[in-house]
């Protein structure tokens, strides 16, 4: 899958059949009877495969960083958390990984 795109579907195929793992560090220290909204559990697993995905893809430590922050700024406002891994993902593969971005500060 390095050499063609992803996509939403092959990514959410892949989260969940691995949902437990990935969510279980989040999951550690929370009450017993805490149970997380799906858009709470979508948003963590995908976070985590993301990241799993772009280190076996090779990428370097400041682009999956960049990467990761991207899938972080845009998931608050997306839909489709799938969707955006994928996007994500192939702007990787595309070589479109934003370079110097000036992060926004609201305060100071």
């Amino acid at each position: 899958m390095t050499t063609s795109h992803y996509t939403a579907e092959h990514i959410r195929q892949a989260v969940d059949a691995d949902r437990e793992r990935l969510f279980a560090p989040y999951a550690v220290g929370r009450p017993e009877r805490w149970t997380p909204d799906q858009r709470t559990r979508d948003l963590i697993c995908i976070g985590h495969w993301l990241r799993e995905e772009l280190q076996r893809l090779g990428v370097t430590e400041d682009d999956r960083r960049t990467q990761e922050r991207y899938y972080n700024r845009w998931s608050r406002s997306m839909e489709d958390l799938f969707a955006l891994a994928a996007e994500t993902l192939n702007m990787v593969l595309d070589g479109q990984v934003e370079q110097g971005r000036i992060p926004h500060r609201r305060w100071g």
